[in-house]
């Protein structure tokens, strides 16, 4: 029974690749069951870069359109930059509502599991420097892991992060959860079983796509949409506090000091210039773009405004973009890094 077992584990540690769990971006849906899945993605990419000796690899991390939400996979960011980059393998470790405090978390992921981020692209949205109070949380998916790695952080954060459904276990609980899961993890039936019931789900469907990808005016927007409060909150014109009370800010802070040194890009994300006009064209919209830009101006990091460098008709929605949308996002980040490096 045990030569069984034994066997069965080798057969799950050799069915589980780089691309079980990856195909341009990491499997959402796996992550989204089980956000512990995440460390099976960056295990993989890690080696992957051992494995073909990679030296001059890119990470990128962002949110749901640095992902590619509303396309596929193969018509995503992740896709269309590794094209441009050439022999340089860009690793899209973006997902959907990732925030600062998550990018901050999975650099120090990254750290311990030895990969480096000596060349790293950021996307970010307007939104995330807004005031959170009520939310989102600041450290949206991966709090355990920033409670794990920077201690001080995490217990700033932690008062915000609570009022938002964040779950805080201590005493005994807390022990059993984490050291029977780092026990655990060393058998591959419990490491990889999200990850293999993703995949094979994936494989049934024949798709990994995610949302509408058709171009936002074959789309019916009522009035009732364009005034939802969480729409609205996404071009919130409230004065941005730049100070490190800005939970985007105290986030960004610190993978500034963790990049000091490195090659690093950091991108807002565009909007929509046609759906969303009106809340674009607001004041305190265009005086928070214009705080952003005075910050990451003496961050010493390379920064990139996109608003209104992608057409409208490339937009899904108010933010997210078609396959020509991706690509043409590619080709703006990729003129932005090769311009830095020379």
């Amino acid at each position: 029974m045990s030569i069984l077992f034994l066997a069965i584990q080798m057969a799950i540690s050799q069915y589980v690749k780089l691309d079980t769990v990856y195909h341009y971006r990491l499997n959402y849906n796996m992550f989204l069951d089980n956000q512990r899945s995440i460390e099976v993605v960056i295990d993989e990419i890690a080696d992957a870069i051992k494995g073909n000796s990679l030296q001059d690899y890119i990470i990128l991390i962002g949110n749901s359109v640095a992902w590619g939400t509303n396309e596929s996979s193969d018509h995503s960011l992740g896709r269309y930059i590794n094209e441009l980059s050439g022999k340089q393998t860009v690793f899209n470790l973006s997902a959907p509502s990732m925030q600062p405090g998550d990018i901050y978390t999975l650099l120090l992921m990254l750290e311990r599991a030895g990969i480096a981020t000596d060349n790293l692209i950021i996307g970010l949205s307007y939104s995330a420097f807004n005031e959170r109070s009520n939310g989102p949380r600041a450290v949206f998916w991966l709090g355990d892991y920033l409670r794990e790695l920077d201690s001080e952080a995490f217990h700033k954060v932690r008062p915000q992060l609570v009022r938002n459904g964040y779950e805080y276990v201590t005493g005994w609980r807390y022990v059993e959860t984490k050291y029977l899961h780092q026990a655990l993890s060393a058998l591959p039936l419990y490491q990889y079983r999200d990850a293999i019931v993703s995949h094979l789900e994936q494989q049934k469907e024949g798709t990994d796509l995610l949302g509408d990808p058709r171009p936002w005016f074959k789309k019916a927007y009522s009035a009732k949409q364009l005034e939802n409060p969480q729409y609205l909150n996404f071009f919130n014109p409230t004065p941005f506090d730049m100070t490190e009370e800005n939970w985007g800010v105290y986030f960004m802070n610190r993978i500034l000091e963790h990049q000091q040194g490195k090659q690093t890009l950091v991108f807002m994300n565009s909007s929509n210039g046609e759906l969303s006009k009106k809340e674009i064209a607001h004041p305190g919209y265009q005086s928070n773009l214009e705080l952003l830009e005075g910050y990451f101006g003496q961050s010493g990091a390379n920064y990139l405004n996109l608003q209104g460098d992608i057409p409208s008709e490339m937009f899904t929605d108010h933010v997210h973009l078609t396959k020509e949308g991706n690509q043409k996002l590619a080709q703006l980040l990729w003129q932005a890094w090769i311009s830095e490096e020379n």
